[in-house]
């Protein structure tokens, strides 16, 4: 598990960089990407501490360092300090104008490729390719309906494979994250490489131990300033695994890519198949110069599995632990939506999943509570800029918007420490206008809830996130019964650095509905 290996590398890393840097000169706070000192700086303790220290405390508390912020500076910008150097936190009021600045001055891109290591991780490669996101946003998004069938067949495969057997008569325990993580893989894996190769357990294992990986290998260069990382990354057996787990997709998958270059291209825009239809067809036809290569196809692959996985697996996870929480009440609400639909004169459809608006209103009150990261809107200037307001943004500056806080904001949010599982739902059917009632919406990104990104730069792969968790829990609210075991409940979650992850120790207790009715 990602998870798991996270305590110990912590530790590990800690009492290196004590050593470290009790030998340094490197303590005074830098601000060493370009922004200007005008900028209050705001810590949860000794802002003149040196960096390693700063760097630790945001590791253990980034959620206390950016609500301090927001609190003091809602309406102006503040600064932090990081290993990699400080980052400048915006304003909302900022938003549209951030959006609409093209990437070739604030890019996206490179902050993430800046936050995930990619020089080490292979992440670098999203700087040199864009063609993954006009593929989700061109080809696989357009055609989520034609897939339905096939990700409902690929759902009751992954369900029968990894979920645990159980009937009516006895709880029996299983861990979620183990569980939901094989099936997100499976589901996610029959979009991204076909109905053959999903179920391989070679791309099974890499695309769920990649990720383990990667984010352990993160974690821990993290904890070390950028001269020292090129160093300790050969020490890390996490590195040298995620190397070997590209390569391991790289021999998976180069014969049916090479393969596939050779065929000629014969699909029109619209051409729907089965058995072609994945990102992996699509790749084939729409590379062109070095994205053309097997290799760098595979690559793309291992990188799209990671974006889709991950987060789908986080937002599986903390939605169980959610409704199974909140108790009775909201779980029976959401079996009555699906009922209902389901004994309505259509039936159940391939469009029946945008009428499940309860179960959509879960999914957004859970990830509002557990995002997979507590920032967002992140840009790498790589111009100076100046806003409309007179703020000069520096070339090289590290910026972002505090989503968490933001969203999280009783100005924005009522009650924001209570989950309220309809609470996006009321406010849907309180709005008579589609596209205004739209913003209430999981896939939405109103200004206010910002963990899909806003503007042209949003997730283009949300609805197809969106499509298949809804399809998971219509088969699991439907056919089975959760609880915790005694004497415990809905697991907090684990915040490292900016990274939010859902607890994966936590076993449940699971048992199937008596006379349960499939749907899908």
């Amino acid at each position: 598990m990602i998870e798991l290996g996270l305590f110990g590398s912590l530790l590990g890393g800690f009492l290196a960089m004590v050593l470290i840097y009790s030998v340094s000169n490197k303590s005074s706070l830098k601000t060493d990407i370009g922004i200007q000192s005008q900028h209050p700086f705001v810590s949860t303790i000794w802002q003149y501490a040196p960096r390693f220290i700063l760097n630790l405390s945001y590791t253990a508390n980034a959620t206390g360092i950016l609500q301090k912020g927001y609190q003091k500076f809602k309406s102006g910008t503040f600064q932090f300090a990081r290993g990699q150097g400080n980052v400048l936190v915006l304003p909302l009021s900022l938003l549209e104008e951030l959006a609409a600045v093209p990437p070739t001055i604030a890019n996206p891109h490179a902050a993430l490729e800046h936050d995930l290591l990619g020089h080490y991780t292979g992440l670098d490669l999203i700087l040199e390719s864009r063609i993954h996101h006009s593929i989700v946003q061109r080809k696989l998004t357009p055609r989520l309906d034609l897939l339905i069938p096939a990700m409902e067949t690929e759902l009751r495969h992954a369900i029968e494979r990894f979920f645990p057997p159980v009937d009516a008569a006895n709880w029996t325990e299983f861990m979620p994250y183990q569980c939901f993580g094989r099936i997100s893989a499976s589901l996610t894996g029959r979009a991204l490489v076909g109905p053959d190769l999903c179920r391989d357990e070679v791309w099974l294992d890499i695309t769920f131990n990649y990720t383990e990986n990667l984010f352990r290998t993160i974690v821990i260069l993290r904890l070390f300033p950028e001269w020292m990382q090129p160093l300790v990354c050969v020490f890390l057996p996490s590195y040298w695994n995620g190397k070997r787990y590209v390569q391991m997709a790289k021999r998976l998958l180069r014969p049916k890519i090479e393969h596939l270059l050779d065929k000629p291209i014969t699909s029109s825009p619209l051409s729907f198949d089965p058995a072609t239809s994945n990102v992996l067809h699509w790749l084939a036809e729409m590379a062109k110069g070095k994205d053309r290569s097997p290799d760098t196809i595979a690559h793309i692959e291992v990188l799209l599995a990671l974006a889709s996985v991950h987060t789908t697996l986080l937002r599986m996870v903390n939605v169980l632990y959610d409704i199974t929480a909140d108790g009775q009440q909201l779980l029976q609400e959401l079996r009555d939506e699906i009922t209902e639909i389901t004994e309505s004169k259509d039936g159940w459809t391939d469009n029946s999943y945008d009428k499940l608006h309860k179960l959509d209103s879960v999914l957004r009150e859970s990830q509002r509570m557990s995002p997979p990261t507590i920032v967002g809107m992140k840009r790498l200037f790589r111009e100076d800029y100046i806003f409309s307001n007179g703020l000069l943004i520096p070339k090289g500056t590290y910026a972002c918007m505090p989503t968490y806080a933001i969203e999280n904001d009783p100005a924005h949010t009522q009650n924001p420490d209570t989950f309220d599982g309809l609470r996006s739902y009321r406010g849907f059917k309180s709005l008579r206008d589609k596209k205004e009632a739209a913003q209430f919406l999981f896939t939405s990104t109103p200004p206010t809830a910002l963990n899909f990104g806003y503007g042209k730069s949003a997730c283009p792969g949300r609805f197809f996130a969106g499509r298949i968790i809804k399809m998971l829990f219509v088969k699991l609210l439907t056919e089975y019964d959760f609880k915790f075991l005694p004497n415990t409940q809905r697991p907090s979650n684990l915040v490292v650095h900016e990274f939010l992850f859902c607890w994966p120790w936590q076993k449940m207790l699971v048992r199937r509905r008596q006379n349960a009715v499939s749907v899908i």
